[in-house]
């Protein structure tokens, strides 16, 4: 297809935010739709995690670790950041299913810190359209 004025189409994006708690454990945090694509993950970390040990992942689906994969909370420190290297296989890709969001948090030898918030980007594809790159 040509790339014109009307093509690729403008896309509105949806946002789901949540809090991430150092006791997360496959902890539900929201759901996304139906042929939702994410297309940004982003981690406000309010807290500095005491160690570098600080991790945690947020899944979708059976996927533990699609939207997140062991993000570092002692990394980042406090501030605003993408997913990064962090950024799982499932942003990008277009849901299947009405999917449950979930975080958990691996505190490692981190004794304080390393809170914050996640916020996911998507749009709803049309059910007939496909991504591609």
């Amino acid at each position: 297809m040509a790339i014109n004025l009307s093509y690729p189409k403008p896309r509105a994006t949806q946002t789901k935010i949540f809090a991430v708690a150092r006791t997360d454990s496959s902890t539900e945090k929201c759901w996304l739709p139906k042929d939702a694509v994410i297309v940004g993950v982003y981690v406000l970390q309010m807290d500095a995690a005491v160690t570098a040990a600080a991790t945690f992942d947020v899944g979708v689906g059976s996927d533990a670790d699609g939207i997140l994969n062991d993000f570092s909370m002692g990394t980042t420190s406090v501030g605003y950041a993408t997913g990064g290297t962090a950024t799982g296989a499932v942003v990008g890709t277009k849901l299947t299913a009405d999917s449950k969001v979930s975080c958990t948090y691996t505190a490692g030898s981190s004794t304080a810190g390393g809170t914050g918030y996640v916020k996911i980007e998507y749009f709803v594809a049309g059910g007939n359209e496909t991504i591609t790159s």
